[in-house]
């Protein structure tokens, strides 16, 4: 069943008729003095009691007027006002009204019956002891369907009969009543308000989350316009913050209250437009008179049909493809440097095969003949003789084990006989003999000769065709040569097969393993370099994927995934067959197994330096207030998803005793930035009220270099540009000034210059170019040539293109195809190194004063433009400072640039200098209004009334961040007006 129609506000009869019923119900009655009962007494109390209601449904009616009319929002510091709760001053102030109406009406009330005559009554109040107690009598509650009614229960009503003097009945009730009132709603959804417009960004859907998601596109738009060329110099400013926050607050209004404030959507529109079209001029401010225009917009009735204006623009969902690219150059660069010596080495190590002699030795037995003594016993010996004769001959013997890995290049058996031969003479008195003793000793002794091919290399262990053997890719020798030269150094030069077994069987053979070289062909060096630049040319395109906002906020590590990318197809990049193509095609594989592990553990390098930069952007956000990191994603992912703000319905408004009705008025309509007289807003008070105060800080408005020592180490303060910022900067003054460039600048510009050129010509000199007899430096300054000035010629050494000319002219003067890519890899190196000096990025001091020079001319020749109506001038001034770019790179490591970030830290302090929700239901109106004034009440009715706080003004203050994030280029993103911090004349 519905109780009540929320469109039209009828209220069944039928109802009516149970609140009434229920509310007499609730006069519970105790006899305290217990008297015998008499017919004229009960009359005289019940009529007396049946008074009571009507009496307090008046006096709670008024009071919640009153309390609507000056709402104790903040509690003051006097003896009645302390005790109002300070969580709570409302409820309390309005209870403490409903006891003094109430007791104020009760003591009107007089029914007689049969001589008795009957009065309601409640305690005085005369001290702040009596006004708590009084309180304490009282509660209040919404009750009804959207809790639009007023329920009150006042403890300790007293009924008192009396009869000639005497009184003969004495009981207290506590009667409860319910009125079509909406105070507390009122009350509640202005404090609602009033929270919401203060939330924070990340606290659910008030002011600093709507503000975060407006801002969020007005940013994402104008940063790509500027990113894409357009006459930007400011991406955010506070006429941005101000009609941003309107519309946010309108939003709330219609949200949370129910109704918006007349003409606040027409004064939003119409700054909304306004700033439109001064963005389309490209004018980096407003004039004075441009609060006045906001709310003369709304007092008007209508706008042609135009709503609030939203900005959209920018592809915030969009993807960076990371790849290699730079990595993969270092990687190669390092593999040829120093002449290709690690090439050389890489080589060396396929090329190189260690051999060894193996010996097994075996005793076949000893044979004894003669005799040792003389027969008979007496014998003295005189002298002895011992002979030994050594002879190796050919015998099959067991062959000697050779170890897996070992390749047996020859195997020769022998044995090796050991003849001694004692001869003794003895005497017996004149007796003479001689004796003679042999003892053959055989030992079979087995000899291999082995080699072990790339002994160094990490490579896994698979068959070679042909290793010892001429062919196989290129032809080659393989290691053809290896075994022969193995015999020549371990057998030959040690004196042959015989030599070795008669060692072996005696003192033993040395065994360690001799290193030899193999023959390598004359044209490896140009293949492995060959095959090697088509593996960098894959290695370099490899890429991942990864959104452009996560790289941006340092939540995913593209490093990383790109070393895990190379690890997933590292088989194929290696691309080892299963068995080698002779010695060479080993020799390839290893290089590039060499080359890959070198980008890998580059890329992992990266990854661990981007914890280090991130750490020290985190701090320094930290520092500027902003918070971190992972508070800008949340940040940054809530202004993308805009379905996060407005999901919410507005408020029923319907209830017992009919719809509210409600409307809602403020003054000022519309916050500006501007100050405002309080008479234009009929407001208490002369003089001005600036309604809004707004701060945005751009965090990132000098654009820093591309090595990651800038993000931690001098994030907010670097004391050197990059060469594309000091270049853009003199190309802003040049033209600025119609040619004039500051000395101290162009001689900073020509020097970092220099420094570069002479990278590149460094690079040149390790081609075969440089071998060949042509002057590197003349290949270079015939590239250069095409940028004439300082400032062209920097950006064009900054953004590579003077890379690429450097290429196109060594290929011309004579550079071998085979190389091309090696010395476009060497240039890029070079480059980006060269550009990470300290010798290359100008003082920032120079920069600033160079473009505060252009700055205040072409201010200047707007301003005076601007006189003679000439809107387009302002084209001039933002083109200018648009030649420098802004923003933070985000690059882990010099040379590498994933994305262009920029913050905006955004403050804002706004006041409605009075707040009014009205609620009419029939001839009755609810009137709640907050306008800062002081609330007074006669408490103790001594004829003064004691203040009990103040209705304080709506007041908020709340902080986001907007971040904006454009891909690599030369412009970058950021304010380049020279204003990074920027506040309104009210901002406190």
């Amino acid at each position: 069943m519905r109780l009540a129609d929320d469109r039209r506000g009828r209220v069944p009869f039928a109802l009516v008729a149970v609140l009434l019923l229920v509310g007499s119900a609730t006069l519970v009655a105790t006899d305290r003095s217990a008297p015998a009962r008499e017919p004229a007494v009960d009359r005289a109390v019940e009529a007396t009691a049946a008074a009571t209601r009507p009496a307090l449904e008046t006096a709670v009616s008024d009071a919640a007027r009153a309390a609507a009319a000056d709402p104790v929002v903040v509690p003051g510091d006097t003896p009645y006002g302390r005790v109002l709760d300070p969580d709570e001053p409302f409820r309390d102030a309005l209870r403490a009204r409903v006891y003094l109406a109430a007791r104020a009406d009760l003591e009107r009330l007089d029914e007689s019956r049969g001589g008795v005559r009957a009065r309601a009554s409640l305690p005085p109040v005369r001290s702040p002891a009596d006004l708590r107690e009084a309180i304490a009598r009282v509660s209040v509650e919404r009750a009804g369907p959207n809790g639009t009614a007023l329920r009150v229960r006042i403890e300790g009503v007293r009924l008192r009969a009396v009869r000639e003097g005497r009184t003969v009945a004495d009981r207290e009730v506590s009667p409860t009543v319910t009125v079509a009132s909406p105070v507390l709603a009122l009350h509640d959804r202005a404090t609602a308000y009033e929270r919401s417009l203060n939330a924070g960004p990340l606290a659910g859907d008030g002011l600093g989350r709507r503000l975060t998601v407006g801002l969020h596109g007005v940013a994402w738009a104008r940063g790509y316009a500027q990113y894409g060329g357009a006459p930007v110099a400011n991406v955010v400013a506070n006429r941005h913050v101000e009609v941003t926050t309107n519309v946010a607050a309108l939003g709330l209004q219609c949200d949370v209250l129910g109704a918006t404030t007349p003409g606040g959507e027409r004064a939003a529109a119409w700054a909304s437009a306004r700033t439109a079209t001064t963005d389309l001029l490209g004018a980096g401010g407003l004039d004075g008179r441009w609060s006045e225009r906001v709310l003369d917009a709304a007092e008007r009735e209508a706008l042609d049909g135009r709503t609030v204006a939203t900005a959209e623009g920018g592809n915030r969902d969009s993807n960076r493809v990371v790849a290699a690219n730079r990595t993969a150059d270092r990687a190669l660069v390092s593999l040829l440097d120093d002449d290709g010596v690690a090439l050389a080495e890489a080589a060396a190590r396929n090329y190189a095969v260690d051999a060894r002699p193996f010996v097994a030795t075996r005793s076949r037995g000893t044979e004894r003949t003669g005799r040792e003594r003389p027969p008979g016993g007496n014998w003295t010996r005189v002298a002895r003789d011992t002979t030994t004769e050594r002879r190796v001959v050919r015998a099959p013997v067991a062959p000697v084990a050779v170890p897996d890995g070992w390749r047996t290049f020859e195997r020769h058996g022998r044995e090796v006989v050991r003849e001694t031969t004692v001869t003794t003479r003895w005497r017996r008195d004149e007796e003479t003999t001689t004796t003679r003793r042999v003892e053959t000793r055989r030992t079979a002794v087995s000899l291999a000769l082995a080699g072990r091919h790339a002994p160094d290399s990490d490579l896994p262990r698979r068959g070679v065709d042909g290793v010892y053997d001429r062919g196989g890719a290129l032809d080659g020798p393989n290691l053809a040569g290896v075994p022969k030269t193995a015999h020549e150094r371990l057998v030959t030069d040690r004196g042959g097969v015989d030599a070795l077994a008669e060692r072996a069987a005696s003192e033993g053979v040395e065994t360690e393993p001799v290193r030899i070289a193999g023959e390598r062909p004359a044209a490896l060096d140009g293949w492995l370099r060959r095959d090697l630049a088509g593996l960098h040319d894959r290695v370099r395109e490899a890429s991942v994927t990864v959104p452009r906002t996560e790289v941006a906020t340092y939540e995913v590590d593209p490093a990383a995934r790109l070393a895990d990318r190379l690890r997933e197809r590292r088989a194929d990049l290696v691309d080892a067959p299963d068995r080698y193509d002779g010695v060479a095609d080993r020799t390839r594989v290893a290089v590039r197994r060499a080359y890959l592990d070198r980008v890998v553990a580059r890329l992992d390098a990266r990854s661990s330096e981007r914890e280090r930069t991130r750490d020290g952007l985190d701090g320094a956000l930290d520092d500027r207030g902003v918070g971190s990191l992972d508070r800008l994603h949340d940040l940054l992912a809530l202004g993308v998803d805009r379905s996060a703000v407005g999901a919410s319905e507005s408020p029923s408004t319907g209830g017992v005793g009919g719809p509210l009705a409600l409307s809602v008025e403020t003054a000022p309509t519309y916050l500006t930035v501007d100050a405002v007289d309080r008479e234009r807003l009929a407001v208490a008070g002369d003089g001005e009220v600036t309604p809004l105060g707004a701060r945005n800080t751009n965090l990132f408005t000098v654009p820093y270099g591309d090595a990651a020592d800038t993000v931690t180490d001098g994030l907010f303060g670097s004391e050197r540009v990059s060469l594309r910022t000091a270049a853009g900067a003199m190309r802003a003054e040049r033209r600025a000034t119609g040619g004039t460039v500051s000395p101290a600048l162009d001689r900073e510009v020509r020097a970092a210059n220099a420094h570069v050129r002479g990278r590149l010509v460094d690079g040149v000199a390790r081609t075969g170019l440089g071998r060949s007899g042509t002057r590197p430096v003349t290949v270079v300054d015939r590239a250069l040539a095409a940028w004439r000035t300082p400032d062209a010629r920097a950006l064009a050494l900054a953004n590579g293109s003077a890379t690429d000319a450097v290429v196109s002219t060594a290929v011309a003067a004579g550079l071998p195809p085979s190389e091309r890519a090696e010395l476009r890899a060497r240039l890029r190196v070079a480059t980006a190194d060269a550009l990470a000096a300290p010798d290359a990025r100008p003082p920032e001091a120079v920069v600033d004063d160079s473009m505060a020079t252009a700055r205040r001319v072409v201010e200047a020749g707007v301003e005076e433009a601007a006189e003679r109506g000439a809107d387009r001038a302002t084209d001039r001034l933002n083109g200018t400072l648009g030649a420098v770019p802004a923003g933070l790179p985000v690059a882990p490591v010099p040379g590498y640039w994933y994305a262009t970030l920029n913050v905006w830290d955004v403050e804002v302090q706004g006041t409605y200098e009075r707040v009014t929700l009205r609620s009419r239901r029939g001839s009755e109106a609810t009137v709640y209004t907050r306008d800062g004034g002081s609330v007074a009440l006669d408490v103790d009715s001594d004829g003064a009334p004691e203040r009990l706080g103040r209705a304080a003004p709506v007041d908020f203050e709340t902080r986001t961040a907007v971040v904006v994030v454009v891909p690599a280029g030369p412009r970058g993103v950021g304010d380049v007006d020279g204003n990074a911090d920027e506040r309104s004349p009210g901002y406190d």
